[in-house]
């Protein structure tokens, strides 16, 4: 089952697959009522997000859909993007998935700017301190959902988070801009296109995905996060030299670099950055412990509305 404690359930990286963004003529919260109960509602076009396998993949590779599709279909978190439907009766085969108003985290962070930049250019769209770690909280705990059942995301970025009204944020899988975002990928040893700047050195290296290796991707959105974004991780660094500095990790020889602490980032949220950046992955919190330590440093926030 998909809840067994024993058995981990991944993200794939599936190369054939591609992701759209569609109209979908049916709202999703009638997607599983009967038809009688829908008939008379008026029908409005909802934006949604559509991933489907290109026509004539491989067995293995329509395997691997289903068995996403069927995992995916379980989960049920409000800090998780909902599965609305599929087709896996006839080819393209596809999943739905809901879409968030505001799009995906990265492209929102560039919009706006830090509320206690100075001067704040007019009309600039802002964010506050207390919203930014709002949004964070809110990713550990759908992380922390999946921790709990075992399942590990593997691309875990801004990019694959998508926000909603009044700053609501959900972990998604499907970036829809891959050409947008190619460079946050790289071919490495004859596997798909990874996410090397985001990835823990044993998924790198060992190819080992836990939730663990996921702590290690948070650390690094959250780093995003209060950036807004605005370069990639180790961006003074090839992909080839991303791949040495987690390999002096591997290593241990104490020369392994780390992100820096961001500007007006206290040193207790970069403190636990780092400890997300631990060697030993058994030595890195969990995201239970994450999500509390991030409420407790947010206590008093109230969440804002959208302008």
């Amino acid at each position: 089952m998909f809840c067994n404690e024993y058995k981990i359930v991944m993200f794939r990286f599936l190369v054939c697959a591609q992701v759209h963004l569609c109209e979908m003529k049916t709202p999703p919260d009638e997607m599983l009522q009967p038809a009688a109960a829908t008939s008379s509602v008026n029908k409005t076009c909802k934006l949604v997000t559509v991933k489907s396998l290109r026509k004539g993949v491989s067995e293995s590779t329509k395997h691997d859909f289903y068995d996403e599709v069927e995992s995916l279909w379980k989960i049920r978190d409000p800090n998780i993007t909902r599965v609305l439907g599929c087709c896996l009766n006839e080819e393209p085969f596809c999943l739905i998935t809901e879409f968030m108003q505001h799009g995906d985290l990265n492209q929102f962070l560039q919009e706006h700017i830090a509320l206690s930049a100075t001067p704040i250019p007019p009309y600039a769209k802002t964010l506050s301190y207390g919203c930014l770690i709002h949004m964070a909280t809110q990713i550990a705990s759908g992380m922390k959902y999946l921790e709990v059942i075992n399942f590990v995301h593997r691309d875990l970025a801004a990019r694959n988070c998508l926000v909603g009204p009044n700053y609501t944020v959900k972990v998604s899988n499907m970036s829809l801009s891959k050409s947008v975002y190619s460079a946050d990928y790289f071919d490495f040893e004859g596997r798909p296109s990874l996410p090397i700047r985001w990835m823990s050195w044993e998924s790198i290296l060992l190819n080992k995905y836990t939730p663990r290796s996921d702590v290690w991707s948070f650390a690094v959105t959250l780093w995003e996060i209060l950036t807004f974004a605005r370069e990639q991780p180790y961006e003074e660094l090839s992909d080839q030299h991303v791949i040495d500095n987690v390999t002096r990790l591997y290593q241990n020889d104490g020369n392994f670099i780390l992100l820096p602490q961001p500007i007006n980032c206290p040193k207790d949220i970069y403190d636990l950055m780092c400890e997300c950046w631990q060697r030993d992955d058994k030595s890195r919190p969990n995201f239970r412990e994450i999500q509390l330590f991030l409420q407790r440093k947010n206590l008093g926030y109230k969440p804002e509305c959208d302008p």
